[in-house]
């Protein structure tokens, strides 16, 4: 079983711990949505369908992207998905990093991709995208040719972008432009870097909201665009950092928050003082007296789960360098 390395005491922000004995690594748990990931994601939100779908902060993130808002809901109304009483899961992939000279993410659906799985039907939702929508081509997933389905063409900016569909063997689908669906197609996928895979394990699979960052793909041109974050200085050998959040079961209670980066072993060991500054943000905003945060620290990994109120969470959103993902006001899914 595995244990904290040591208790996080909030009030003196002390962090200190100790690595863990390899016999006591549990078997990988790798969250469903990661484990088929594109491998290049820069960027990744998952969450549950029913809140994705219907909760007004997460539809307004949407709403900042016309083109993935209108491709979403086209298959969702075509696909015939009740998003209150769905159990699956919604993930939004941000594919390629910044170029030089770049100052900011590449957005538009030409550069997101949206993975469905973990869908209590998937067999129907595979049947209603043959159905609904028609062939063009086919995409080869895990050793096989898969068809792929037309959502809608688009053109702006003298850009054209034809957004497909596909689905594969877990009967996951796919949806976004060609040129990504391809590119992710000729790779492994994430939870095949290391990295990946060892932060994910330290993420519960259950936690309703889940969030991916390649650390380095992003801090390599966008670095003097991140003031206020503590994203900027976070050391050189961070590969992975991933993210979840599992709502309180009554409002006003506090969210469980669990934070998990892996690397190099170098860059692994001055991570402690970047956490402090982020736990001292937190503990700043408010106090949460008797909670007791735990750190846990590997050779490679480190991870920190904690209790945060709705206030601590958005300015952890905040410095983590993903503001457009707060929520205040998170304390039960819909009902259906």
């Amino acid at each position: 079983m595995r244990r904290p390395a040591v208790m996080l005491i909030p009030a003196a922000v002390a962090l200190v711990c100790l690595p863990f004995a390899s016999s006591c690594r549990p078997k990988a748990r790798v969250p469903g949505w990661v484990q088929s990931a594109p491998a290049d994601s820069v960027l990744a939100f998952s969450g549950e369908a029913g809140w994705v779908l219907t909760h007004k902060e997460v539809q307004g993130l949407l709403t900042r992207d016309p083109m993935v808002e209108r491709a979403l809901e086209l298959f969702l109304q075509k696909a015939h998905i009740n998003p209150r009483t769905e159990t699956g899961r919604v993930t939004f992939h941000v594919v390629g990093a910044p170029q030089p000279g770049e100052t900011s993410i590449q957005k538009g659906l030409e550069h997101v991709v949206i993975q469905l799985n973990q869908f209590k039907d998937p067999a129907a939702l595979v049947a209603a995208l043959s159905e609904s929508f028609p062939q063009e081509g086919s995409l080869r997933l895990q050793g096989r040719d898969w068809p792929l389905h037309v959502i809608l063409d688009f053109e702006t900016q003298g850009t054209k972008a034809h957004i497909r569909a596909a689905s594969d063997e877990k009967g996951q689908i796919w949806i976004g432009a060609l040129e990504s669906l391809t590119r992710m197609a000729a790779k492994e996928g994430l939870s095949s870097q290391p990295d990946a895979a060892l932060a994910a394990e330290w993420i519960s699979p259950r936690a309703p909201f889940q969030g991916f960052i390649q650390p380095e793909a992003l801090l390599g041109t966008l670095r003097q665009n991140l003031e206020g974050s503590v994203m900027k200085d976070l050391p050189q050998g961070v590969k992975a950092l991933f993210w979840g959040i599992t709502p309180a079961t009554e409002p006003g209670q506090p969210l469980h928050f669990e934070l998990a980066l892996a690397g190099s072993p170098e860059g692994i060991n001055q991570v402690t003082p970047w956490l402090q500054r982020l736990v001292a943000a937190a503990n700043a905003v408010q106090s949460t007296p008797g909670s007791t945060p735990e750190l846990l620290q590997e050779k490679r990994r480190v991870g920190l789960r904690c209790s945060l109120t709705a206030e601590q969470l958005k300015l952890v959103m905040e410095k983590l360098g993903q503001s457009g993902l707060t929520f205040p006001t998170l304390s039960r899914g819909p009902k259906a």
